[in-house]
């Protein structure tokens, strides 16, 4: 097994670079999707859910049920639905308020080496040397850039601060 140093002066570190205005436009039409595909998924889910529920009562039981029941039924969906979206809406304003102060703050570019690498079921992150002793930076990469850099690569990421995206990866 290779141990992969690198020295602290080769690791660099350059902050708030600002973003250009087309990165600008794409960041804020994805925030946009973003919400309407969480209220598309709650809606289906939760139809999925009544049509589950619907066949799994017996007949019977059904021809027992007055108004008063269907409206309760009613509203423990619409109760449900504002529950799961709040909390998707939660999420969603801690992302903006992280893509906001982004936009304020800019880029960074890290001339570093990757040090770890991991994957959970959403993203994949590399993890990269900081510029102080063991300072670690951790951010979400591409798939492609994820099995293209090794442990042991040297490269120029260059990433938004807050969100912890990268948004472009070159070599060394």
């Amino acid at each position: 097994m290779e141990n992969h140093q690198i020295d602290s002066s080769q690791i660099y570190l350059q902050e708030n670079i600002p973003l250009s205005e087309e990165e600008i436009k794409e960041m804020e039409q994805g925030n946009q999707v973003i919400i309407r595909v969480v209220a598309i998924t709650i809606v289906v889910s939760m139809a999925i859910m009544g049509l589950i529920g619907a066949f799994a009562v017996k007949r019977e039981t059904l021809q027992e049920l007055g108004y008063e029941d269907y409206f309760a039924f009613l509203c423990i969906g619409v109760l449900f639905f504002g529950f799961c979206y709040f909390f998707a809406w939660l999420c969603v304003q801690y992302f903006r308020y992280n893509w906001k102060k982004d936009k304020l703050n800019g880029k960074n570019k890290l001339t570093s080496m990757v040090i770890h690498r991991d994957k959970t079921e959403h993203a994949e992150y590399l993890t990269f040397s900081g510029p102080l002793k063991n300072e670690k930076i951790r951010i979400e990469v591409k798939p492609g850039d994820y099995y293209r850099y090794k442990i042991g690569s040297k490269v120029i990421v260059t990433y938004l601060k807050f969100t912890k995206k990268a948004l472009e990866i070159t070599d060394f």
